[in-house]
């Protein structure tokens, strides 16, 4: 059974990013391989370990995987330039993938995005032709009307006194952060919308970028025809990608049962990319979406190593 190895590596041109690699053993490497970075500000392991346990199943199949803390978090040091936090994370993203290219002489890049990673994936990607296939974990999302009050409803009725007291704060006003709050930078965040993320999108996909789109159930516990992106219903887009709401899995990855069905899903997807054209010709058709998404997931549970559960 191929198996893998996991090597930590100081890269950058100050070598000021750390991260592991974790690459197949016992078969020569794929000509695909997988990025990954931090959540939020979690530690590149991701949350509950998830992206190690990721790295790892993918090595076995013969794709090598660089997990690694973006330049301030983790084990990373902070970065000497100044700029924005959004600006020097797709600096250190494409180091990254500088870095992959190095040590296998891979062009073809797949970056898996949790969250705050979605963000910067989708734009690390309209940047960087060797970017291949994004997946985006909870992550741009325009949702319903009736859906946002549903969650509202939801939450009140799980956490009557502090819903209370949110709501009353905010009337009042008195739930702004202090003068010198830390979290305010001074720098405005990139404001997506609807329509630019439908450009983006299909920006992508005409380069042949396979888009995987995968939603927690966290937010909303039900999700009527792609109602995460209810904003672009009827956009021929969303027919060109992988939409995918898993109910049974939670944001932080809680429950064991959910991280097996997300890291099967993650390993199948990349291995349709993996059985992909090397150079796949402009406009090429991207991976179409997958049905019976279930199915197929829990199809491929029984060929999932037991020593990888931990």
């Amino acid at each position: 059974m191929t198996s893998f190895k996991d090597e930590p590596l100081l890269f950058g041109d100050q070598g000021q990013l750390l991260g592991v690699m974790t690459r197949p053993t016992g078969r020569p490497p794929a000509d695909v391989a997988c990025l990954m970075y931090n959540f939020g500000v979690t530690h590149r392991v991701g949350p509950r370990r998830i992206q190690v346990k990721l790295a790892r199943l993918l090595a076995q199949q013969g794709v090598p995987a660089l997990r690694f803390d973006l330049s301030g978090v983790g084990d990373s040091k902070a970065p000497g330039a100044s700029m924005s936090f959004e600006e020097q994370a797709l600096g250190d993203i494409k180091l990254a993938i500088d870095q992959i290219e190095a040590r296998f002489g891979i062009r073809r890049i797949i970056v898996v995005g949790l969250c705050s990673g979605a963000i910067h994936g989708f734009q690390a990607a309209l940047r960087d032709p060797r970017i291949v296939g994004l997946l985006a974990f909870d992550g741009h999302r325009f949702t319903s009307h009736r859906a946002k009050l549903e969650r509202k409803l939801r939450r009140f009725l799980k956490f009557p006194v502090a819903q209370i007291r949110h709501w009353t704060e905010r009337l009042l006003g008195t739930d702004r952060p202090p003068d010198g709050d830390l979290l305010r930078t001074g720098v405005l965040a990139t404001v997506m919308t609807p329509d630019r993320l439908k450009r983006e999108m299909e920006s992508l996909v005409a380069r042949g970028v396979s888009l995987y789109l995968v939603y927690s159930g966290t937010l909303q516990s039900r999700d009527r025809d792609k109602d995460q992106l209810h904003a672009l219903r009827g956009s021929a887009i969303l027919d060109q990608l992988r939409y995918e709401f898993m109910p049974n899995l939670d944001h932080s990855f809680t429950e064991v049962a959910g991280q097996d069905f997300f890291l099967d899903a993650v390993c199948g997807w990349v291995r349709e990319i993996q059985g992909r054209e090397t150079e796949p010709s402009a406009g090429a058709s991207p991976v179409a979406p997958r049905l019976a998404a279930s199915q197929a997931a829990n199809s491929q549970v029984t060929q999932r190593p037991q020593a990888l559960a931990a």
